[in-house]
């Protein structure tokens, strides 16, 4: 693409990097600390670096109570806040804005999704939409592949004998499809989360690799080398049983429900939602549990009864003090995938033949259409094609996130990308928004959903670890509110001074939701 081609398209870039921390630095120093650099306006993660490398930060005196502190506001922490109706809680999130991972954007009136492509039929994260007032259409349409300048419209049954391959290739496909419906992952379990999902890769032909090495850093964020064999073979047998026919969305992705709980809770519950509070330290006491946090230039200490952690474990394991030293060492352990998202916003129509499109060996690995499950319905008369990318990264290239041009290269290599895929694509967007996120996903590797994770959640005496990554098998927006719900359940009881909530966050943790 020529220069002065890419100058005509508008960039956006924006997303939290490293944890976003919008804090004024001077705030946070202790008495006497010598002088720091001034923080550049921008991208705020120099805190949060700090954060990391166990910078202490001033503890002043609490000035506030609450019963529950809920620490981050993506769809595990405004979940939480949503099913503590009529308690006394706090939440606080770092960000300007509600959602997380979970969040949608519009362009003139047109939503789309910086992430969280979709839900099930009938998952915790459909039920709790459902009660809030939001219907998610069923997507209705098995995934495609793009490949070789062909499409072909269902990879694992009908359109197998279609893939953009020669015969041999075709029947390797087959052939990894029959082998790995013969294993039992359930029976199985324990042996193959310990195992790397390459080595059940390594017989076939090369375009079986290729083609998850774009589904797996797309859903779960690790190529099949570092992929836990039990997650890449139970979705392959999930995506061969069809039960990818019970997918739902709306527009916005799975950021529809989040934007629907801040829209239920703000009216009752506003000023209980603090943006802009960046929290720099969690200290659990016999009998309560002190949270700092900076918002605007300020710093506040609030004492909570207990603390539900709604944060990825890399932040938590930096923030909360008195950690034990295996559990410290297990959240640390946990893996992160970087994963900038890149919405390309079209003036006219450009594609509208499949939702989730996999595109193999290419920047992105897949895309969809932003407003596939409503395209159809008589009233909606778009002027915008809106086309999703998802760009995950490999973990050695998180920096490039830190560096605006470097951002926007990315997002030209992936329209130059999409561009060459069919002929009709060779179009250009009036703007490119760049969503990007430094930690959003944690990796499906080997070990994390067996073993790691079950010691890195488990909960203190009055904090309950939650978010996505205490479930699994992989980072799931149904699982961070299936954790949250049980997290709320679970500080009830601390609350109450009743037994079973060390019984009730095992169970949480040890259902098994393959």
């Amino acid at each position: 693409m020529s220069q002065s081609r890419r100058d005509f398209i508008r960039y956006v870039v924006a997303g939290s990097i490293a944890s976003g921390c919008p804090i004024d630095r001077a705030l946070l120093e202790e008495p006497g600390g010598a002088a720091q650099t001034p923080l550049v306006e921008g991208e705020h993660f120099a805190v949060c670096h700090q954060v990391r490398d166990g910078h202490s930060f001033p503890k002043p005196d609490a000035t506030r109570k609450a019963d529950v502190v809920i620490v981050g506001g993506g769809v595990s922490g405004l979940s939480a806040a949503y099913f503590l109706k009529g308690k006394d809680w706090l939440l606080l999130e770092k960000e300007d804005h509600f959602g997380g991972n979970a969040y949608q954007e519009e362009y003139e009136g047109h939503i789309f999704g910086t992430g969280a492509a979709y839900g099930y039929r009938g998952d915790t994260g459909d039920q709790l939409a459902k009660e809030i007032g939001l219907d998610m259409p069923l997507i209705n349409m098995p995934d495609p592949v793009l490949d070789n300048g062909r499409y072909a419209p269902d990879i694992w049954r009908t359109g197998i004998n279609d893939l953009p391959y020669s015969k041999e290739v075709v029947a390797s496909f087959k052939k990894y499809r029959d082998d790995i419906m013969k294993i039992d992952i359930k029976k199985n379990m324990a042996e193959l989360d310990q195992e790397p999902f390459s080595k059940y890769l390594a017989s076939y032909a090369p375009e079986v690799t290729k083609l998850w090495d774009a589904y797996g850093p797309s859903n779960w964020g690790a190529f099949s080398e570092d992929t836990s064999a039990l997650i890449g073979i139970g979705d392959t047998q999930y995506l061969v049983q069809g039960l990818d026919d019970q997918r739902v969305i709306l527009p916005g992705g799975l950021g529809c429900i989040t934007h629907k709980l801040v829209e239920v809770l703000k009216p009752h519950y506003g000023e209980r939602l603090l943006g802009d509070a960046t929290v720099v330290a969690v200290v659990p006491d016999k009998d309560e549990v002190r949270v700092t946090y900076s918002q605007g230039d300020k710093i506040t200490t609030v004492t909570a009864r207990v603390v539900l952690m709604c944060t990825a474990k890399y932040i938590t394991s930096r923030l909360v003090t008195g950690l034990p030293s295996e559990q410290k060492q297990a959240m640390r352990r946990t893996r992160y995938a970087p994963y900038p998202m890149i919405n390309m916003i079209f003036d006219k129509p450009v594609y509208r033949k499949g939702y989730d499109n996999w595109c193999p060996g290419k920047t992105f690995t897949d895309f969809i259409v932003a407003d596939w499950t409503i395209r159809n319905n008589p009233a909606y008369k778009p002027k915008y094609n809106i086309l999703t990318f998802y760009t995950p990264l490999r973990e050695s290239e998180r920096s490039i996130l830190l560096d605006e041009t470097a951002c926007k290269t990315l997002a030209a290599k992936a329209l130059k990308d999409f561009q060459g895929l069919l002929p009709e694509f060779n179009v250009d967007p009036v703007e490119i928004r760049i969503y990007r996120r430094g930690h959003p996903m944690f990796m499906a590797v080997p070990g994390q959903y067996t073993k790691n994770r079950m010691i890195a959640s488990k909960p203190m005496d009055r904090i309950f670890f939650g978010n996505s990554d205490s479930g699994g098998p992989e980072s799931l927006t149904s699982e961070a509110v299936r954790i949250s719900h049980a997290g709320v359940e679970w500080a009830n009881l601390v609350l109450a001074g009743k037994p079973g909530a060390a019984d009730l966050a095992e169970k949480a943790l040890t259902e098994v939701v393959l």
